[in-house]
């Protein structure tokens, strides 16, 4: 089996690293020793492909999203009466579905509308005989009357057409002779599994990069650990060229696993810091930030409370119009802070992008340079009608600017809402129709839509120059000095950072150890759901009724299977005995509760990021109130670790 898969290597680049150099170098290598190969390299954001593009110019690299890759490769494929077979095989259910509308939507009931308008009429038929082709939509909304898939479907899909038909996993290997992966661990399963089997047995090499304790989305569901065993291992990025010494012993400390290991560069070696790192237990942790920032005000102050970093920065009617959204809640693949603080080329949602995008326009027409806003209209054709960027007469120029004059009034008027914004939007016809109604047919946006427009400007300046951040949102950012607030989140993402300081008091915790325990565990309660046809948090008195002896049955499985495991003893122990002591539905779901598991382990993940951040100086403010258990334990475990703690 290692000979099947010596050309699979897995590359472990913790926090300041220099992962992007490393691969960057790499791919001039191996365009220069074999400048005939072709070579993928496959990035989260856009934003990541750009920065790996500079000085790369060949014709035989293609650096990009996974969406990217598969719109440019699968593209081929899409117009083969098989895969139009397949995707009415996928989709048929949801396209009748719409087309009957049977909760009488009346945004559907408009699309419907139009479609009839456009075709003469509107039937599964007509539909299957209008679709000549499959493309890649360039939102989360798929468009199932014409074939465009959202980003989500786009990979699903593509993984189920490479699966129905393994000459296309073939063509992958053929074409390309290395694969790069960047940030391996928010990839999706999915793309995983068909990138290997892609090169499984063939001379193509398979390169993943990226640091587990880094994987800050829900993508990755764990079903890919057995591949994982089997790729090469002995690379390792082991250099960190962001943090003075002291604080890279105590990130590897945090680790507590030596074959990730870092040393620092000779160059952080050098750097002075003002202090140890320290952690600093208090009554009063406002206080003691504003006593902290009078010494260092450009200190980056990492909240885990969403609500506070974002009142702070002036726009809490934004955040929470966005946390109270269903599509971000807890189990999703995006939070509300991914959505407010990713800048419009990579964001997930459809609604912020558009906005953010409007708001930079807004900056070069301020500047006066039109000729800017032109270039963004042309290159976003999938959110702009051809009319306000297909320029041929002073007459259009006159349009567009009378259109931009009428949206930019709106923008920086403070008594306006984004639903005034989106609604002089479609009365103007800028935006193309389907991505304006998917917007308007998405009922999570209520909220959302009553939110002073001015807050998206107050927003996008604040994404410019940023100086307060969460340990969630500051993956890739690195200051001298980080303020660490440790804090509990009972929302996305979930975090129990004081049940972990508990645990982290008693128990020796590496991630390799705590992460295959929650995927385990995870198996389970999936297990579970499956059999019953339910998911936990939806029991209600008659289901666990009808199902209570396999509840039962799976309590005392899970309690057996994991008696020994000591995440399992401290976390999880006491729900299930409380449960089988007297089974009812209410410690049901206390008892089969992933969060219970994920807080904790996401809590571990946050704080080895948050205080990664730091250059020079870091500070952990504790509240003194919610610390749990043995605190004299936990602050022997702090000192341990390397802090100074007071």
């Amino acid at each position: 089996m290692v000979d099947e898969v010596n050309n699979c290597i897995l590359v472990n680049a913790p926090a300041g690293s220099g992962k992007t150099t490393r691969i960057k170098a790499m791919l001039k290598q191996s365009m220069t020793h074999n400048p005939k190969d072709n070579i993928l390299c496959i990035t989260y954001t856009n934003r990541a492909a750009n920065e790996l593009s500079k000085d790369i110019k060949s014709q035989n690299v293609f650096i990009g999203t996974i969406h990217s890759f598969l719109h440019d490769f699968m593209k081929r494929y899409f117009a083969h009466q098989d895969i139009l077979d397949l995707y009415f095989e996928t989709f048929g259910q949801a396209i009748r579905e719409r087309i009957n509308n049977p909760e009488a939507d009346e945004h559907i009931t408009e699309s419907n509308e139009k479609y009839k308008e456009k075709y003469g009429s509107l039937s599964y038929e007509t539909v299957k005989k209008n679709i000549k082709t499959l493309s890649y939509n360039e939102t989360p909304f798929s468009s199932l009357y014409y074939g465009r898939l959202s980003h989500d479907d786009l990979i699903r899909f593509s993984k189920y057409v490479a699966d129905t038909f393994p000459i296309i996993k073939k063509r992958i290997s053929s074409k390309y002779q290395h694969i790069y992966i960047d940030e391996y661990q928010d990839t999706t399963a999915d793309v995983l599994h068909m990138f290997y089997e892609s090169v499984v047995g063939t001379n193509t090499r398979l390169y993943l990069f990226g640091d587990r304790m880094q994987q800050i989305y829900k993508n990755y569901d764990g079903s890919f650990e057995d591949k994982f065993t089997l790729f090469d291992t002995s690379e390792a990025l082991d250099t960190n060229y962001r943090s003075v010494p002291k604080i890279v012993n105590l990130l590897n400390r945090i680790y507590n696993d030596a074959k990730y290991d870092q040393d620092s560069s000779e160059e952080m070696k050098q750097v002075c810091t003002s202090f140890h790192p320290r952690i600093i237990i208090c009554d009063n942790v406002e206080d003691k930030l504003s006593e902290i920032k009078e010494d260092d005000p450009d200190a980056l102050v990492l909240y885990l409370l969403n609500k506070e970093r974002f009142t702070a920065i002036g726009c809490r009617d934004l955040y929470q119009a966005f946390n109270s959204m269903d599509k971000y809640a807890y189990s999703k693949t995006y939070n509300a802070v991914d959505v407010l603080v990713s800048e419009y080329p990579d964001n997930p949602d459809p609604l912020i992008k558009l906005l953010y995008l409007i708001t930079d326009m807004y900056c070069d027409y301020q500047n006066s340079q039109y000729g800017l806003i032109i270039q963004k209209l042309r290159s976003h054709k999938v959110l702009f009608n051809k009319d306000s960027w297909y320029i041929t007469s002073h007459s259009d120029k006159k349009k567009l600017h009378d259109i931009l004059n009428k949206m930019f009034s709106i923008l920086t008027d403070k008594e306006k809402t984004i639903a005034d914004l989106l609604t002089a939007l479609k009365d103007t016809l800028l935006i193309q129709t389907d991505y304006l109604r998917g917007i308007f047919e998405d009922t999570d946006y209520s909220q959302v839509l009553n939110v002073p427009i001015n807050e998206i400007l107050i927003m996008f300046g604040y994404l410019k120059e940023p100086n307060i951040s969460t340990q969630h949102g500051v993956k890739g950012e690195s200051h001298d000095s980080v303020i660490f607030i440790a804090d509990d989140s009972t929302r996305n993402p979930v975090v129990h950072m004081y049940r972990f300081f508990e645990m982290w008091g008693q128990l020796d915790i590496s991630l390799n150890t705590f992460q295959q325990f929650y995927y385990s565990y995870v198996r389970e309660l999936a297990d579970l759901q499956n059999t019953i046809g339910s998911k936990i948090n939806d029991l209600r008195q008659e289901t666990f009724m009808v199902n209570k002896k396999f509840i039962v049955k799976k309590a005392i499985s899970m309690e057996q299977k994991f008696e020994q495991n000591p995440f399992f003893s401290f976390l999880c122990a006491e729900k299930y005995k409380r449960f089988l002591d007297r089974p009812g539905v209410t410690r049901a779901k206390d008892c089969f509760k992933e969060n219970t598991v994920y807080g904790v382990l996401s809590a571990y993940k946050l704080f080895y990021v948050g205080c990664s951040r730091a250059r020079k100086n870091l500070t952990i403010l504790i509240y003194h109130s919610k610390l749990k258990g043995d605190i004299e334990s936990q602050k022997r475990k702090f000192a341990a670790l390397g802090f100074s703690v007071s």
